[in-house]
């Protein structure tokens, strides 16, 4: 009896300790107790709430048994493996698939794997370690810090950065001397120092005054760079540009047999230029810079249908690098009843050698202005003749000298508002 008692008691110690193995593993990829199953700690690494899950979450894809499924059971206990014969063989090392999985472990679904993180010193439980509204994955992938919630230091948070379209990791990404804040403000690109390309960066622009989203400021179809430099990119001069005023530049030739026009012929057309009420940035009226140019070579009879024949042959032969940026008179003789001729939208005009003096300057202002206007869209324009105005000024069908020599309102408006014509 006292032996049967003997081994009934050994049967209650040993079925006590079985109970005591099952009730507490050790996870060995992380080293902490795993809380029982039905019990609750305050130190649990897991979180709390959505962060558990999360981790949870990602245990289970990636195949790793979670501290739930070790207590209850259903994996090898961890630490130790128990052979068939009741042998103990202590110390064993995770599988090789178990170790990737320790490796890609992700616990706040940041992007980075949570060994990552704690060599860059982030928080493996919160996806966003300094509460700037970009995960932390993320602010790796953009080069910020994902422990700063401001990286530039610009008193903008780097997801509001990205949101608005500046850069959270420089004050002044495009190195242009503008703060990306001012360029927000202004309406320039933060990431390209010369937001319209006009060959002026845009401080330089904020400095002169000239619009940094505008190539070409004043209208004038001369990029504000090219005017600023008194050059274009093809070596064509521009002696007295300022890209807040309008220039016009014209080149003069002449035909064989043909009288060079006088001082007088250049100066009336420039003073009338500049007396009409065109706004500017700065100023009031059109800068007509004529640039007194030579002989044709040859004799160029307008005939009514060549216009287009004499342009192609003297236009870019006589203007050379300046093709494309001046406009050209031609004075030759007219084998019609015409006075003048010229391009409506365009840099080309001819004007009759046999006219008396002051019908050639009235016609140089009529065509200049037919190149720069274009088709008339405002009120007044001619009912049939969209190329010509007959409310009055410089641009009615009929020409006398000396009559309606001005131009209307409505004319200056219209260049104004939509710049010289191509």
């Amino acid at each position: 009896m006292r032996r049967v008692l003997a081994m009934v008691l050994l049967g209650m110690v040993l079925v006590a300790g079985v109970g005591a193995l099952g009730a507490k593993t050790v996870d060995a990829r992380d080293g902490p107790g795993a809380t029982p199953t039905g019990e609750t700690s305050d130190t649990s690494p897991l979180g709390a709430g959505d962060a558990s899950d999360v981790f949870l979450e990602k245990l289970e894809q990636l195949g790793v048994s979670s501290a739930g499924d070790i207590a209850d059971g259903s994996g090898e206990t961890s630490g130790s493996n128990v052979t068939g014969d009741g042998d103990a063989d202590s110390g064993t090392e995770p599988s090789a698939d178990e170790s990737d999985g320790v490796d890609a472990l992700d616990s706040d679904g940041d992007g980075l794997a949570d060994s990552r993180e704690r060599e860059l010193g982030t928080d493996v439980f919160d996806p966003d370690t300094d509460g700037d509204g970009l995960v932390d994955g993320r602010e790796i992938d953009l080069s910020t810090d994902p422990l700063n919630p401001d990286t530039d230091g610009d008193g903008v948070s780097d997801a509001r950065e990205l949101e608005r379209g500046t850069s959270p990791r420089s004050v002044d990404a495009d190195a242009d001397g503008l703060t990306d804040e001012r360029e927000l403000d202004l309406g320039t690109d933060p990431f390209d120092p010369d937001t319209d390309d006009d060959g002026l960066g845009d401080r330089r622009e904020v400095a002169l005054g000239t619009d940094p989203t505008v190539a070409d400021t004043d209208g004038d179809r001369l990029l504000d760079g090219w005017e600023y430099r008194g050059e274009t990119p093809s070596g064509a001069s521009l002696p007295g540009s300022d890209p807040l005023a309008m220039d016009l530049y014209v080149q003069v030739d002449y035909a064989r047999g043909v009288e060079a026009p006088s001082p007088a012929f250049y100066d009336f057309v420039e003073s009338e230029f500049a007396e009409m009420p065109v706004r500017g940035q700065i100023e009031t009226g059109i800068d007509v810079h004529v640039r007194r140019g030579g002989r044709v070579n040859e004799t160029a009879v307008f005939t009514g249908e060549n216009f287009q024949t004499i342009k192609a042959d003297h236009y870019h032969d006589r203007l050379g690098s300046r093709a494309g940026t001046y406009h050209q008179i031609v004075v030759t003789h007219f084998a019609d009843d015409a006075v003048g001729y010229g391009s409506v939208g365009g840099r080309f005009a001819l004007v009759d050698a046999g006219a008396a003096a002051p019908t050639q300057r009235h016609v140089v202002v009529h065509e200049l202005l037919h190149n720069v206007v274009g088709r008339i869209d405002a009120p007044g324009a001619c009912q049939h003749d969209a190329h010509h105005y007959c409310k009055g000024g410089w641009l009615t069908p009929e020409i006398t000298p000396g009559e309606d020599e001005y131009l209307p309102g409505p004319l200056a408006d219209e260049i104004e508002r939509q710049g010289f014509q191509p």
